[in-house]
């Protein structure tokens, strides 16, 4: 939540100087593999959907809309929409 108690998002704001947004829709049943360069020091923002994420270890975790992460302590394999819905995500980078 921001200051004003609204969801966290990277939609439609300007983004900071030296920085770049990012976003990557992914359709309901469908899985990204993760691409660890593709997320170096991101900040990702859950916009719309639920992401589930399943690391090396077969370990998963579920993240739903307005839900703000990094993968930097994590080390994810997979990235699945498991909803009926398109899954959208917003990445802040350097």
């Amino acid at each position: 939540m921001t200051y004003d108690g609204e969801p966290v998002s990277f939609v439609g704001r300007g983004t900071p100087p030296g920085r770049r947004v990012r976003t990557v829709v992914i359709p309901p049943g469908d899985v990204l593999d993760y691409v660890p360069g593709e997320w170096t020091d991101a900040l990702v923002v859950v916009e719309e959907g639920l992401l589930e994420v399943e690391c090396s270890s077969g370990a998963r975790a579920r993240f739903g809309s307005g839900a703000v992460l990094t993968f930097a302590a994590v080390q994810p394999r997979r990235l699945l929409n498991p909803g009926a819905t398109p899954l959208v995500l917003s990445a802040l980078t350097r």
